[in-house]
């Protein structure tokens, strides 16, 4: 009986665990270059496993893994609006060391280098990417990646491909770093469209529909515990009351 409870209420709380995954995920819709989480819980048989070994009968999530399929692109028009067609990440360097990401909405700062909005330098194949301000207007990047101004290459946008991107993990503001002995190899069939951003690929029906169905299964287990309570106050309070 007690056990019972117990399933029933870490069913709840993985339940709640999802919800904020998925809320998570509607919220950051807007965000520029997003990558959505999906909540994994364990499998069945592995629960099964568990409880023949006599270990506790919880239900767990196992784990968030993140979905970095491409997400649609738009047409800003922006010259410094970059977006990458195929696999692959913008280098970005950080004060904690080399991030990576997809969401291309750059900008110049006051040193001329291309920039997130957080002001973290893209990095090129020589370095950081600087581009005068005198010819700022007339920059163009090539879906190779080729950084000219003033019809003279200066650099060229280094875009880096993980073979295994389960290596990588996120630390805010669409910013991706590599764990530990992960190597990143360069992307050669990823192309750069100028004036365009790519958006979440969190698609808000998609989401709603996972909301729903994760707060049916809150429901469920939120109900098995009223049951489960209700039986056992009448196993201690009437089975067995002398009268």
């Amino acid at each position: 009986m007690i056990r019972g409870l117990y399933s029933a209420a870490s069913g709840v709380l993985t339940a709640l665990q999802a919800q904020e995954i998925i809320a998570n995920n509607l919220a950051n819709i807007p965000t520029t270059g997003f990558k959505r989480d999906v909540p994994l819980y364990e499998s069945f048989s592995r629960i099964l496993q568990r409880k023949i070994n006599q270990d506790e009968g919880e239900v767990r999530l196992r784990d968030a893994f993140i979905d970095f399929s491409q997400g649609r692109l738009i047409h800003t028009g922006n010259i410094f609006d970059l977006a990458l067609e195929g696999e692959g990440f913008f280098v970005i360097s950080t004060p904690e060391g080399i991030s990576y990401t997809r969401a291309g909405n750059f900008t110049l700062d006051k040193e001329g280098r291309l920039s997130t909005l957080n002001g973290f330098p893209v990095m090129g194949e020589n370095g950081s990417i600087v581009i005068p301000r005198e010819g700022a207007q007339g920059v163009e990047f090539t879906p190779e990646g080729e950084v000219i101004v003033n019809g003279k290459v200066v650099n060229r946008v280094r875009i880096d491909l993980f073979p295994d991107t389960r290596l990588l993990y996120k630390v805010g503001n669409s910013l991706f770093r590599p764990y530990r002995g992960a190597r990143a190899r360069e992307a050669k069939k990823t192309y750069i469209r100028q004036g365009y951003l790519e958006l979440s690929n969190a698609e808000p029906i998609k989401e709603m529909i996972s909301l729903i169905s994760n707060f049916r299964a809150y429901e469920v287990n939120q109900r098995i515990i009223q049951l489960q309570d209700s039986t056992l106050d009448k196993v201690c309070n009437q089975i067995g009351r002398i009268r």
